[in-house]
């Protein structure tokens, strides 16, 4: 009798151990779009250039020092990979080719004609102007959420905005600087 209750304790011990929640740092969500560190996004893209008409899938993962935008085609096909390393490097890799740099924007608009202000862009995603240059920001009168921001020639429009973690992140924009235009459909956010 006191084996089959050393047993079951023993069982149940081990269970409990098993189901723990594990202990360590927990951050908190963020208290403010600005105050974002480290995000992930992915959805649809559009790229219009006066050349070429680019559609597919994106991923875009963004923390202080380091991103990786990838970027797919319909069915897989035509992929896109734009990667910057905690030491500044800068990797385009597309069909065969891979590409090193300092300047991701400077590597799409020398490769592939898109001209794409990446960290801008990093800014606007979020719905927020880039701090190193002036902009103008209109807001919607109703959300009071930005509807358009105009920064060093490009005008980013808003549509559709998603609460993610009680902050309000776009999810619907688009960014153009004619003949440039570039669409984005977020259907996914994570933040830190």
């Amino acid at each position: 009798m006191n084996f089959r209750i050393l047993c079951l304790v023993t069982l149940t011990s081990l269970i409990s151990a098993c189901s723990t929640t594990p202990r360590g740092p927990i951050t908190p969500p963020p208290t403010s779009v600005s105050a974002i560190s480290k995000w992930e996004t992915s959805g649809r893209v559009g790229i219009r250039t006066p050349e070429d008409a680019v559609s597919g899938n994106f991923n875009w993962q963004k923390d202080p020092k380091t991103f990786s935008l990838n970027i797919v085609g319909p069915f897989g096909q035509g992929a896109t990979k734009l990667n910057k390393s905690k030491e500044g490097i800068v990797t385009l890799a597309y069909e065969d080719t891979v590409i090193t740099g300092t300047n991701p924007a400077t590597l799409l608009q020398q490769e592939l004609g898109w001209e794409f202000p990446v960290e801008q862009v990093s800014y606007w995603i979020r719905g927020l102007p880039d701090p190193s240059s002036a902009s103008r920001t209109t807001n919607d009168p109703d959300s009071n959420l930005p509807s358009e921001i105009e920064q060093d020639g490009w005008l980013v429009t808003y549509t559709n905005f998603t609460e993610i973690d009680g902050l309000s992140l776009p999810q619907k924009m688009q960014v153009s600087n004619p003949p440039f235009k570039v669409n984005l459909i977020i259907n996914q956010w994570t933040i830190q």
